[in-house]
């Protein structure tokens, strides 16, 4: 039986006093080295007669854009092998020019190195591209290479505000890309002290060109952020086959910490609505949960918009929580906050989900009470939907008449060991030929843009030419974290189960079943976005992951759900080998059971409702087995 967890909070007082607060060990870390570690990380970087740096300065690599890992299959042989990986933010997913782009193919061929040895170039759900396995002697001068292509990996990781992600494609309405870029350089942390770590000369000939206004950039805290801050934009563009005004969720931006929607009338935008207090990591044997962004309210002007973000980031600065790290999002403030107002426990409502709402929007009530209070102003929040979360694979036509193509990368893995081919020699090929300019989806995938017409059929004959096409629905729609053996807080495989489960699913007949699609994460953090998934496989130890359900409409306000029955938890620890048995039964009773109507299984499961589910488990012949575990409702 695993630990049971209690649920008690202590909602203490919120205050304005960060300097009265307890710290924890990275919060004193980052004080006494500085927060991006100064000259101790510079000279630790610079010693190469070690793999690795002090362990009170992993802190301070992240926001640089680095973590600091090892490989987790070694070490089970006791070989500790050192190797770093270096993330590198694009706001709003890019633009990448043709030439960049084959120079960050070049760094890759270079640097980078999958698990089996090979060149890799791994894209990320925040629209990101990550070097693995770098070697210390390496470190440096890949970071080099990437300032003079003019790319920096500031604000990539760490406790600042992340990579903002923005819907990919383009418009001629609003400009999600554009707007990104603006808050993510209003929001980045000071260049300088970065070029002083990694690339003094450089930093000496910015000094001289610099133009920067430093009064209009966010303000950090010497210590950074409490913890790591998200922003996500939603689109809004013309469908140029039907001109239909279509809003985009790609980033799906409720699971972010804020969240921005364009307000569009006539074709024009008027305002944004914003909404804060997504996230959806958890950590075991603590007290935490994922969240989706509830609505503050709309800001009609851009000017209006940029002050209200500096000013939820700086509440979030300084009455977050830097003592408990896993009660340091802004999230835990407005539920802290709401729990207090409603006078509830967390236990009463954390698997209620309509309830769990009301704590959270009670929370953010106070919270715009409070940001109001530093001049801002913005309106009530009106009900609207926020659109579809569109992968955006294959052809699209633009506002200007060119065209963009949605090009499906499995897991975001480029590289030519692929079991689907040479995907790194293949992208180096479209961009050499067709060059286009480059996009990264939240899907972790490859938006090639500004494509014209002339040259569509190039492209089609290259992707023919690479055996490229004819990928099942389950699979392109599916997705899956890192996972082992490169990310230091996975507990199992994610990335590499990925394949052979959809390949087992797809022998069955299922590869291009409508509405059903699957989310692995190596662990509770969900970096995959798993729980927003139909399907959801959470690793909780090697070999094992624990089921959890949508029930709802993908693209609405749902999370996927442990499975519970009254004061019970089940298929909370599934053996990897048994994994698309559970999934079978599910499918099959999708398929035997469902109305005309219900165009997903999500769709189907809220309609019989969890109990259903669990009866039809507890009493299928290869699963009912699987069911005799059960585990505290507050387990981990």
């Amino acid at each position: 039986m695993a630990e049971k967890i209690t649920y008690d909070v202590d909602i203490g007082t919120l205050e304005y006093a960060l300097s009265e607060r307890d710290l924890c060990t990275d919060e004193l870390n980052k004080r006494d080295n500085t927060l991006l570690g100064g000259d101790k990380l510079k000279r630790e970087l610079e010693d190469l007669s070690r793999p690795d740096v002090d362990k009170d300065l992993h802190i301070n690599l992240k926001p640089n854009g680095i973590y600091i890992q090892w490989d987790r299959v070694a070490v089970k042989q006791g070989i500790k092998d050192w190797f770093f990986m270096v993330r590198v933010p694009f706001w709003g997913g890019g633009d990448i020019s043709p030439d960049e782009w084959l120079k960050i193919s070049e760094l890759a061929e270079k640097y980078s190195r999958d698990d089996d040895g090979s060149p890799s170039i791994r894209l990320t759900t925040r629209q990101a591209i990550q070097f693995h396995r770098i070697k210390k002697n390496d470190l440096i001068p890949l970071v080099r290479e990437l300032i003079e292509l003019g790319r920096t990996i500031l604000n990539a990781c760490g406790d600042n505000v992340r990579n903002t992600t923005a819907s990919p494609v383009k418009s001629g309405i609003f400009d999600a890309n554009a707007l990104a870029q603006k808050i993510g350089e209003y929001f980045q942390l000071p260049l300088e002290e970065h070029y002083k770590i990694f690339y003094p000369e450089f930093s000496s000939i910015e000094k001289e060109d610099s133009h920067e206004n430093n009064s209009e950039k966010f303000q950090y805290d010497p210590l950074g952020l409490p913890r790591k801050l998200k922003i996500g934009i939603g689109g809004y563009f013309v469908d140029q086959e039907t001109q239909q005004e279509i809003r985009c969720n790609a980033p799906d931006i409720l699971t972010n910490d804020i969240a921005i929607a364009p307000i569009v009338t006539n074709k024009k935008v008027n305002g944004w609505q914003v909404y804060i207090g997504g996230s959806l990591g958890q950590k075991n044997r603590k007290v935490t949960f994922p969240s989706l962004a509830g609505a503050l309210g709309i800001f009609e002007s851009e000017k209006d918009l940029m002050k209200g973000l500096d000013s939820i980031v700086y509440v979030q600065q300084q009455i977050g929580d830097r003592k408990n790290r896993h009660w340091s999002r802004l999230k835990n403030i407005l539920y802290k906050k709401g729990l207090e107002i409603t006078g509830k426990k967390i236990e009463d409502v954390i698997y209620c989900e309509e309830e769990f709402e009301k704590i959270r929007d009670a929370g953010i009530k106070w919270f715009g009470d409070e940001i109001k209070k530093l001049g801002v102003d913005f309106k009530l929040p009106v009900e609207f939907d926020l659109g579809k979360v569109f992968r955006h694979h294959g052809w699209i036509k633009q506002h200007d008449g060119k065209y963009s193509y949605g090009l499906w990368i499995e897991n975001g893995r480029i590289k030519d060991s692929s079991h689907i081919g040479s995907l790194k020699k293949l992208v180096d090929e479209i961009v050499l030929q067709v060059q286009p300019n480059i996009r990264l989806t939240p899907f972790q995938d490859l938006l090639l843009t500004d494509i014209p017409e002339s040259k569509r059929t190039l492209l089609e004959n290259i992707l023919a030419r690479f055996n490229y096409g004819n990928y099942s629905a389950l699979r392109t729609n599916s997705l899956a974290c890192v996972g082992l053996a490169t990310c230091p807080l996975a507990v199992t495989e994610s990335e590499k189960f990925l394949n052979p489960l959809i390949t087992e699913l797809e022998q069955d007949g299922f590869g291009n079943l409508e509405g059903v699609n699957i989310g692995i994460s190596g662990c509770e953090r969900h970096c995959s976005r798993n729980v927003r998934f139909d399907i959801s496989l959470e690793g909780k130890t090697d070999g094992e992951y624990q089921l959890k359900l949508l029930f709802g409409e993908q693209d609405k306000n749902h999370l996927a759900a442990d499975l519970i029955d009254g004061e019970k938890k089940y298929l909370r620890r599934i053996p990897q080998n048994l994994a698309a048995s559970v999934i079978r039964v599910l499918i099959k009773n999708y398929i035997e059971n469902k109305l005309p109507e219900e165009k997903s299984i999500s769709l189907f499961h809220q309609r019989i409702g969890m109990a259903k589910v669990i009866e039809i488990l507890k009493t299928n012949e290869v699963t009912k087995n699987l069911m005799q575990s059960a585990y505290e409702l507050y387990a981990a």
